[in-house]
């Protein structure tokens, strides 16, 4: 419950005032990744950060520099990380914002939602989560890819596709190995939403679905970069 408390209370409160502030701003970030996912969505768990994204954009740093400039007005704002292509936040010493100049390829568009006016589409947040897999171990990211399958319809092959558009060598089997690896306890380290958590015995069985569609991708289908 105190969990709770400190995200409906605290966090979320100021990611919703961020929000607000940049997208005033009119630049070209869109929110992307577990926050938009939950928030946007599903709201099946509580998500710490907000991840910015453009996709190659040759403005990238004057964009960082405009919402910079503008959250330092408003907030306690300590610059962690500025490189080329990627910013890290912390504002108020709680809330981390990253801005990411992207790969070139990204799989559709924004969508306007009540909360900000650029997130992120499903499909595009799902090949980044397929990605990001293969790279960390991260308990969220199978459960992000969860619930993205059991509550849409995927067209696996265009998701493999669009990822393998973003890095290099996204297979199938790699993915289920690191799906089906994590450690059923760690749901517990899971910021569930009230309500939302599933039991392990459902989790697994659900888990083992989307892996059998994955792994029934005909291969000819599977692996051609866009």
């Amino acid at each position: 419950m105190a969990t709770n408390l400190f995200y409906t209370d605290t966090l979320y409160p100021l990611q919703d005032k961020i929000l607000a502030t940049v997208s005033t701003l009119e630049t070209k970030f869109y929110l992307t990744g577990g926050t938009a996912l939950s928030r946007g969505y599903f709201d099946h768990r509580f998500s710490d950060d907000l991840d910015f994204f453009v996709n190659r954009d040759s403005t990238f740093p004057q964009q960082v520099e405009t919402i910079i400039q503008t959250l330092q007005n408003q907030f306690e704002v300590d610059i962690t990380i500025k490189t080329i292509d990627f910013t890290s936040l912390k504002i108020n010493q709680i809330l981390k914002v990253d801005m990411v100049n992207d790969v070139g390829f990204r799989d559709g568009e924004s969508i306007v939602k009540p909360f900000f006016n650029q997130v992120d589409n499903i499909t595009n947040i799902l090949s980044n989560k397929i990605t990001a897999i293969t790279s960390r171990d991260e308990p969220k990211d199978v459960v992000d890819i969860w619930i993205i399958a059991k509550n849409t319809q995927i067209a696996w092959p265009r998701i493999f596709q669009a990822a393998n558009s973003k890095a290099v060598g996204i297979f199938p089997p790699d993915v289920v190995q690191k799906l089906l690896s994590l450690p059923i306890e760690l749901l517990d380290q899971i910021k569930w939403i009230d309500g939302q958590k599933p039991s392990p015995k459902i989790f697994m069985e659900e888990l083992n679905e989307i892996c059998n569609q994955m792994l029934r991708i005909p291969v000819g289908k599977t692996f051609r970069i866009l």
